[in-house]
């Protein structure tokens, strides 16, 4: 049985097929790269809060979790998924980035005062 690729009709094939080198390029801003490092370091510590709350059962330990949630990654995420669809305009993205740090602000007065 003969291979029907034998020879030089595997390199034509992959030729045909494959194209050549192709370059990537991505760009990340200074302001993305800042916002993905605070998401991230508030994603920690939200998380840190949320085992304290675990294992103390101590309630303002979750809001403050919660509040930190609400100011560090949530924004982030909005700016991402809400800046990226066409249509909707900034004023709306600022608008609900707003609202999110107001009530994760709210959150933490809430843990250190009344919780």
């Amino acid at each position: 049985m003969s291979d029907p690729f034998a020879g030089g009709a595997a390199a034509l094939l992959v030729a045909l097929v494959l194209p050549g080198p192709t370059q990537i390029t991505v760009s990340v801003s200074p302001a993305m790269l800042a916002g993905s490092v605070t998401a991230a370091v508030g994603l920690f510590v939200a998380y840190q809060a949320y085992r304290g709350y675990r294992r103390n059962d101590s309630r303002p330990m979750l809001f403050l979790g919660l509040g930190i949630f609400l100011v560090t990654v949530v924004p982030f995420l909005v700016t991402m998924v809400l800046g990226g669809v066409s249509g909707v305009s900034d004023a709306v993205v600022l608008l609900s980035w707003t609202v999110f740090e107001i009530v994760g602000l709210g959150s933490i007065l809430y843990a250190l005062t009344g919780a």
